[in-house]
């Protein structure tokens, strides 16, 4: 090969590969100085970042509308049934992308304080463990005692 044809070819080659990227309106970085492999490599690397972003965007989205779903199915049967004259409290919870929201609606006293027990919050109740635990430890002392 001559190098009129080599350097046709890395012509060709140049132009399939941007030297710059865009990351948005008006910022972008020179890559030139930077071998054409490399670039090509950063530029499949900088488009999975940018599915990445997209595919969580959207997944919020779908969380931030099904959350407003349940506020508004919520709302709407703690109305109803405030209106009925009927006592409620509704709590809910829900671990998503967009982080953690605990709901609480209803015409109670428990609603008005504005705060889960702990068994709606996911916390473990330990009390029956502790129990537990402490009678075996006391038939335990009770048995080293005796024998």
């Amino acid at each position: 090969m001559s190098d009129k044809e080599d350097r046709r070819d890395v012509l060709v080659r140049v132009e399939h590969t941007p030297t710059k990227i865009s990351f948005g309106p008006s910022q972008e970085i020179d890559l030139s100085g930077i071998p054409e492999a490399q670039r090509a490599a950063m530029l499949v690397e900088y488009q999975r970042g940018i599915l990445d972003v997209s595919k969580k965007a959207h997944d919020m989205k779908v969380d931030v509308d099904a959350l407003h779903a349940t506020l508004s199915h919520l709302g709407g049967a703690t109305h109803e049934a405030a209106k009925d004259g009927t006592s409620v409290t509704i709590t809910h919870t829900q671990d998503t992308s967009i982080g953690r929201t605990e709901i609480i609606m209803g015409n109670t006293a428990e609603a008005q304080r504005g705060q889960l027990s702990r068994s709606q919050t996911g916390d473990t109740n330990w009390t029956p463990y502790y129990i537990f635990g402490g009678l075996a430890a006391l038939v335990l002392v009770v048995v080293m005692l005796a024998g």
